[in-house]
């Protein structure tokens, strides 16, 4: 059913045009709000694999220039964990499609900040780049299951990923690769996501290291037992 939905040689036409996020928000909000269980999780595996090889190819239109969208970043004082809420082995490359998708591109069609209401309709501008493309990742650091720290973002560029502006600020976002919603982290992993910390945030207090439900009211991430199981394990390595 969602390969007739999703049509990929028509929105490969559509892509080309700088504002084609109004176009497809509109389609992926409808078609989501219509599907359930199997067919939702594949439509929207559909709609980001076509977008994550579309950014691979250059077939996405997007800003060559524009304002620098981190001239508000402020000092780090807070950690905010995150998790893909996948199975491990996340690709960056999806990642980065579905950070576009999710992050950006509503960003763009409807700009909260008055100094950024221009950005509205114009092609999509990160300024942050990876071996020379444009990259819109959220997060600063994914850490993988072997415990292995992968950087997206540098601490001086902020990352759209808390769903809470004045945290974005001042805060680096760390994403562990695996789904924490019903299972928690090992200690082996905790150890290592502690390790990090210490290593590259030593000045950040305890009580600023949170977890996104901490940041945004709503959301479950970084796992349903982060608040009451993991995260004092996590404290008490840092300790």
């Amino acid at each position: 059913m969602t390969a007739l939905i999703f049509d990929p040689v028509y929105w490969r036409e559509v892509i080309k045009r700088p504002d084609w996020y109004f176009e497809f928000l509109d389609f992926f909000r409808k078609h989501e709000t219509g599907l359930k269980g199997e067919e939702l999780d594949q439509f929207r595996y559909d709609c980001r694999q076509f977008f994550e090889q579309a950014l691979q190819k250059g077939g996405v239109a997007l800003a060559s220039k524009g304002p620098n969208l981190d001239e508000q970043r402020q000092p780090v004082d807070t950690i905010v964990i995150h998790h893909t809420s996948n199975h491990p082995g996340y690709r960056l490359t999806y990642l980065n499609a579905v950070h576009l998708l999710n992050i950006y591109a509503p960003y763009f069609a409807n700009p909260i900040d008055q100094q950024e209401k221009s950005l509205k309709g114009e092609p999509l501008w990160s300024g942050h780049f990876k071996d020379g493309k444009q990259v819109f990742w959220g997060y600063h650091w994914l850490m993988r299951m072997d415990g292995t720290p992968t950087r997206l973002l540098d601490d001086n560029q902020l990352g759209w990923h808390a769903g809470n502006w004045e945290i974005n600020r001042r805060s680096v976002a760390i994403c562990l690769d695996n789904d924490y919603e019903k299972q928690n982290p090992s200690d082996n992993i905790l150890q290592k996501l502690a390790a990090h910390i210490k290593d590259h945030y030593p000045n950040v207090e305890s009580q600023n290291i949170i977890g996104h439900c901490e940041a945004r009211e709503g959301t479950i991430c970084p796992g349903g037992h982060f608040l009451s199981e993991w995260k004092p394990k996590l404290l008490e390595r840092l300790r």
